[in-house]
This record gives structure tokens, sequence and C-alpha cells, in this order.
């Protein structure tokens, strides 16, 4: 089975649109050959050829007026991404990148995502490799493969909403969502589970994520989504009669402490 998408997801706690945040962050795709945008956007609307100090002096001299910055790459491997400028409940960026990345560059994904992490100092991110998962799905497993794929997927509404829905194959904690959890909580997950000169937390369900085979993910995800659950903060799934999709609701340690999330997110 082949992979069929990358992508990188944080809430980041850092403004991306005050002080050289945003500098560093380009700097990180600059210095990755691979990973060097091509073109970006204000709107996503009309993209222009990519220009890292165009773009920190557009956002510096209309702040009030750029929320959002889009990026493309189309040369050794292609994505799209937007990043928020914005502080706020919903800061947050996301990277997408095409299932035809080179499997030599699918390390490099990984070193890109923790340098990314570096600058944003996310409170939660995920890292993933997505398989096609089966629709609608014939067993268990096939449904915990949809249900693991959609953990990859969040986004700021669902996330402020019902909570984190859980891991990827890579998995930041930061802030407060680490201290939901707690940090030595987290420190015992059985799973790959490191320290970030940051202040946050990153669990990888296998050694060398990016060599893994799907069920040997799989094995592991159901293991430290069984852990991790007993902590009641990742959402309460629900899963479709038809065996099509799954919905989300949130846990009793999220909805205890949703408002006061939201509330830091305003005032960072």
């Amino acid at each position: 089975m082949k992979a069929n998408l990358f992508s990188i997801s944080m809430f980041n706690s850092v403004s991306l649109g005050e002080g050289k945040a945003l500098e560093q962050l380009l700097e990180t795709f600059n210095k990755s050959e691979a990973f060097v945008p091509t073109d970006w956007s204000n709107n996503e609307g009309i993209y222009v050829e990519y220009n890292p100090e165009q773009i920190i002096k557009q956002v510096d001299e209309h702040r009030e007026n750029i929320s959002s910055i889009y990026l493309r790459g189309r040369k050794n491997v292609r994505f799209k991404g937007k990043l928020i400028t914005e502080q706020s409940k919903s800061s947050f960026l996301n990277f997408d990148f095409e299932k035809n990345m080179p499997r030599k560059y699918w390390n490099t994904l990984f070193y890109l995502s923790d340098k990314i992490a570096e600058v944003v100092k996310p409170r939660f991110g995920v890292t993933h490799i997505l398989w096609p998962s089966a629709i609608p799905w014939k067993n268990h497993r096939e449904r915990i493969h949809m249900w693991m794929n959609l953990c990859a997927q969040f986004t700021p509404v669902k996330l402020v909403n019902h909570g984190p829905v859980g891991v990827g194959l890579r998995t930041y904690f930061g802030g407060d969502i680490m201290e939901l959890f707690n940090r030595d909580f987290l420190l015992k997950t059985p799973a790959k589970v490191y320290e970030l000169s940051w202040g946050g937390i990153c669990i990888d369900l296998v050694d060398k994520p990016w060599e893994a085979e799907l069920g040997e993910i799989l094995d592991s995800w159901i293991k430290v989504m069984k852990y991790l659950g007993t902590a009641r903060v990742f959402a309460i799934p629900s899963f479709d009669e038809d065996c099509k999709g799954i919905s989300f609701r949130e846990n009793e340690t999220w909805k205890n402490s949703k408002e006061k999330f939201i509330d830091n997110f305003i005032n960072l």
C-alpha cells in the first residue's frame, strides 16, 4: 500500500506576525533543499514567486490586513501550506505534501517538522503519513485505521469544540494541553517519548516512523491511545452505522478546561 498524503499540523503558541518567528519559520524551509517554497500568497488567490524577505516586509507593513500566509512548493516535493500570522484561538499552521514524495525525503519531512516545532512551540501538533483507509470499513482494524487518519487531520474549530482527537505518527504536546494530560503522565507513554529543548514533549508511535509499516503503526497506535485515553482529554469517537464516517464529542477533562484553554489563546 502506498501513502496518499503527508501532513504537518500544529497549533502554534508563538505569534508568527511579530518579532523574528516568521523569519525563523521561513528559514527552516529555506535550509531544506527538498522543501524550499516556490510561490506564496496572502489570500490563496494569486500566488507570486516565493521571496521570504518580501513576505516578512509585507507582514510587518500590513499586519492588520494580512492574517494568513500561503506557501506552495512545486519542485522536488509538491506541497501546499497555510500559516496564520494573527495570534488568536485559531492560530494554526498546516502543510500537506503530495503522495509522490520520493521516499528519500520522508526522513527529512520529520526533521523539518521538528524544526518548525522549535519555532512555533505547538500546544498540540501532529506529523503523519496517511495511507488510504477502506470506506466503508469492513472490520475493526479498518475502522481503527480511519480513526487514526482523522487524528492527523484536525482543524482549529474542531479542536476548540471537542478537543484533540488523538495522536499521529509523531505528536507534539506543549503548554496547557500538555499540562491537561500531565507532563509525567505523557513521559510514561508506551512509545518513543522525547523531551524537547523548547519545553514540549514529542511522542513517536514507532522508532523511525518514516520506515515503519502500517501494521506496526496501527498496533502501536492502539496501545498509545488506550494509555492516553485514560486522561479523558481526547475526544470521544462515535462510529457511523454505515461504516463510512466518525464524529466526535468532547471528553470530560477537555469539557472542564475548554474555556480556560480558549482564554489562554486569546490572551497570548
